[in-house]
């Protein structure tokens, strides 16, 4: 047999699980953040983290009666940052999901837009970064013990992994690898870069470590995806100035297009001052497909001789000229810009 409540009994208690709701998760307060920072500085947060020792803590904290709503999250968040130190299995999962599920409480204006609010301890994303952290040295720990075994099995590993901490901590391992371990791995990356792009950061870190100008030619022909742009600077940041002038060369004269946009994108910072770089760009100027690249980077803090080189090809009516004039043109906008700042 059916039991019918009246409706207003419904009411109520519709009405005491919304009030213990709100209770539960209280709505956020906006402060600015000059304010909520006075606040913060009120208290002892360091002494307040020192003395969290479990989940009861952690809780007592977000109640306490006498701090600023913005100390309490600062502690919270202090202590959230702190962990980083600790290993996984050193920290109670209660204590991570608390710190996943946390509230924010305390709102401030986004910097670059006035009307939107952000938390100003976020709390959720210091404890993801936290576990992010953790799972990358795990990765590395793991990776490390695969090296030992057969190097070239951590290519499989990678590829089979699509976390992005994970594969970075793959990456840690091999950077700290003998050097016959990078060079299997290296291999074994070479052998399915085709049908697999992904592998553009493993070869990217080998290429540097065994500075092989093969693994980075084969780099600039067939890397793809996201992880194409860093691996060319990561190179920048490893080789010598000799070796990425011969690398911008190469692309220049033979990688896809794309890739080679990149390329001088990446390195010619590096070769500003390098006579022979300088006039292998003025030359691109005329390239129909690079042209407008090599434009952007000559634009790029140019010294005294490449804007006098600039000068003199600007001069005609050409598209060669009109690049000329582009680098020109956006050069004298930028140094405007840095007068004005």
């Amino acid at each position: 047999m059916r039991i019918h409540f009246p409706s207003v009994v419904l009411v109520l208690v519709s009405g005491i699980l919304n009030t213990a709701s709100a209770q539960d998760f209280p709505l956020p307060s906006e402060w600015d953040r000059s304010s909520a920072m006075a606040a913060v500085r009120s208290v002892d947060i360091d002494a307040a983290v020192a003395d969290i020792g479990d989940l009861q803590d952690l809780k007592a904290l977000e109640n306490r009666s006498d701090w600023p709503q913005p100390a309490r999250e600062a502690a919270i968040y202090t202590f959230t940052r702190s962990l980083a130190a600790l290993p996984r299995d050193a920290v109670a999962e209660a204590i991570m999901q608390y710190l996943r599920n946390y509230q924010a409480q305390v709102l401030v204006p986004h910097e670059d837009h006035g009307d939107a609010t952000i938390p100003l301890f976020n709390i959720r994303g210091a404890a993801a970064g936290i576990e992010n952290g953790w799972l990358r040295a795990e990765s590395a720990a793991e990776a490390s013990e695969v090296l030992a075994r057969e190097p070239a099995a951590l290519v499989a590993r990678y590829l089979a992994s699509d976390n992005h901490s994970q594969r970075s901590g793959y990456l840690d391992a091999v950077a700290a690898a003998t050097t016959d371990e990078v060079r299997a791995v290296q291999a074994a990356a070479l052998n399915r870069l085709d049908e697999s792009p992904e592998l553009t950061r493993v070869l990217a870190v080998t290429a540097v470590m065994t500075a092989d100008p093969n693994a980075a030619h084969r780099l600039l022909m067939d890397g793809r995806g996201a992880g194409l742009a860093p691996a060319l600077e990561s190179l920048a940041l490893q080789a010598t100035p000799r070796a990425i002038a011969g690398m911008l060369k190469f692309a220049i004269e033979q990688a896809p297009t794309g890739n080679a946009a990149l390329a001088i994108a990446a390195w010619w910072p590096l070769l500003r001052n390098d006579a022979a770089s300088r006039q292998l760009l003025l030359d691109t100027l005329a390239d129909p497909a690079l042209g407008s690249a090599a434009a952007l980077a000559l634009a790029r803090n140019p010294d005294i001789q490449t804007i006098r080189e600039l000068q003199l090809i600007a001069a005609g009516s050409s598209i060669t000229a009109q690049r000329a004039q582009l680098a020109l043109n956006i050069n004298r906008d930028a140094l405007t810009g840095d007068l004005r700042k």
